[in-house]
């Protein structure tokens, strides 16, 4: 028996292989039969025998994991690794039934295995995986409904807690919580990596300055300090929360380092002045306005 006789009962029995699509192959008994050089009605008692008294054969394949019931099955198909168990126990584990056609076959075999050998002489080929869809993104609600939202939590908060809350930690956190929220969410939406902040926020969050509600620094005057003595650091505005209501504040681009350098001498510069409000005063920035709003 040689190579070019075992391509020949290949191509014999190739109408009885089949591969599905997940590229598992199958195996009729006969054709098994035909590579093990054996008869097929033998190999088909054997196979069967295995719920009541093994055979020979079929203790080998169920020391190998394949089950009695899986084996009664086989008459319908053998898969592709229990043909390659088949052919192996008659090339090696048979004792004088073993077959120098199935070592043949078998040294064919471990070259590339039993399951790519049926998908090469089908022509079978792994389907082309489809792209996974990615998930839309998700929109945001707009950012007055989301500040909406969350000062309406804070309250249910406060209502949770007694009212025990500091009423100015409290304001605080809801204006600082709701600005980085607006500031988020515009950055999100955008894609910038742009950061306006309002004079407050940006010496609180980038300078570790506390800027007290009352008093001789407080934010108002700060922000009106800005404005009054470094007027060229920008004039933007946008709404943020302010004491919990939605107010204009100017707000300035902190991204850039030149504004962002000239808000830092603006503000130390407020806080090292002894009187801010006198100098505002005779610098006429309450001359033509009412006291300016709260800016964060």
């Amino acid at each position: 028996m040689s190579q070019i006789e075992v391509a020949q009962i290949i191509e014999q029995i190739k109408q009885e292989i089949t591969v599905d699509s997940n590229g598992q192959g199958k195996a009729s008994i006969r054709a098994t039969a035909r590579l093990a050089d054996v008869q097929d009605s033998s190999l088909r008692r054997a196979l069967l025998s295995a719920a009541l008294q093994p055979s020979a054969l079929a203790q080998s394949l169920i020391q190998q994991g394949f089950s009695p019931a899986a084996l009664e099955t086989w008459n319908e198909g053998i898969p592709d690794m229990g043909v390659a168990a088949v052919i192996e126990y008659y090339a090696f584990d048979a004792g004088r039934h073993c077959k120098q056609q199935a070592r043949l076959v078998c040294k064919a075999f471990n070259r590339i295995g039993v399951r790519a050998w049926m998908q090469d002489i089908m022509g079978w080929t792994k389907p082309a995986t489809q792209p996974q869809e990615q998930p839309p993104t998700p929109t945001l609600p707009p950012v007055e409904q989301r500040l909406h939202t969350l000062v309406l939590a804070m309250k249910t908060l406060a209502e949770l807690t007694g009212g025990r809350l500091n009423p100015y930690m409290e304001q605080q956190f809801k204006d600082y919580a709701g600005n980085l929220l607006a500031e988020h969410n515009r950055k999100l939406l955008t894609g910038t990596k742009e950061k306006w902040l309002g004079v407050v926020n940006f010496a609180e969050s980038e300078l570790g300055k506390k800027v007290p509600l009352s008093g001789t620094h407080y934010r108002g005057h700060l922000g009106t300090w800005v404005r009054t003595f470094y007027p060229h650091l920008g004039d933007r505005q946008e709404t943020r929360l302010v004491n919990g209501v939605q107010q204009p504040i100017y707000v300035y681009a902190c991204h850039d380092p030149a504004v962002a350098a000239g808000l830092t001498k603006a503000i130390e510069e407020f806080f090292a002045h002894p009187s801010p409000g006198a100098a505002l005063r005779q610098a006429g920035a309450f001359a033509s306005k009412k006291e300016p709003v709260l800016t964060k």
